[in-house]
């Protein structure tokens, strides 16, 4: 009789234990909802599910375009008269010493002075200016010499005569024809061409 009395009070205990979890999780699942529309309210439908990285790029500077490198110029200084041919000059011959004590009197030859040349047959002088490889270098010594305004006449004038010399072609810069030598180096004194430069040729 013991025994069934404490049996019905071990169940009764039981069920009212599991009467009462039932009651919590009833009243846990009603506020749950409650709580949801409190947020739905706010425009919040659900509470933070997960969390998002979003990443952050710091800033990078932007890229200074490169700097232009300088242009280096080279220029070379062409000599206008490098190429020039022109005659040798003969230096005139010494003069002896008289002997200290002496004196008869030192005789010296007299250097005689370069004949005229005349032009036989249908032969003219030429002043030739210069002869080049390069028609730039001709040209630019050309028009150097209409430059200084010799004051040609007739048939004198400044050309460039290009010719074919050992299988290369050289352009020469030429003023004429004169009649006579004394005219070709009259030329050259009005075009103020130094005498070393006034090489006079002789051609038909």
């Amino acid at each position: 009789m013991f025994d069934r009395v404490q049996r019905d009070r071990f169940w009764l205990l039981l069920g009212a234990i599991l009467i009462a979890l039932f009651v919590i999780q009833t009243e846990r699942g009603i506020a749950e909802p409650h709580q949801a529309s409190q947020y739905d309210r706010s425009g919040m439908t659900r509470l933070v599910e997960k969390t998002i990285e979003i990443p952050v790029h710091a800033a990078q500077p932007a890229a200074r375009p490169p700097l232009p490198r300088p242009q280096v110029v080279q220029t070379a200084w062409n000599d206008p008269h490098a190429d020039l041919i022109t005659g040798s000059l003969r230096a005139s011959a010494p003069r002896p010493l008289a002997r200290p004590g002496s004196s008869s009197a030192v005789t010296t030859a007299s250097l005689a002075a370069p004949a005229t040349l005349r032009p036989s047959g249908g032969q003219r002088y030429y002043v030739q200016l210069g002869t080049y490889t390069a028609i730039d270098r001709a040209s630019r010594r050309y028009f150097d010499i209409l430059g200084r305004e010799p004051d040609l006449r007739g048939e004198e004038r400044v050309s460039i005569d290009s010719a074919t010399v050992g299988g290369e072609q050289v352009h020469r810069v030429r003023m004429g024809a004169f009649d006579s030598e004394a005219s070709a180096r009259a030329a050259c004194a009005r075009a103020a061409v130094p005498a070393d430069e006034c090489a006079v040729i002789l051609l038909n």
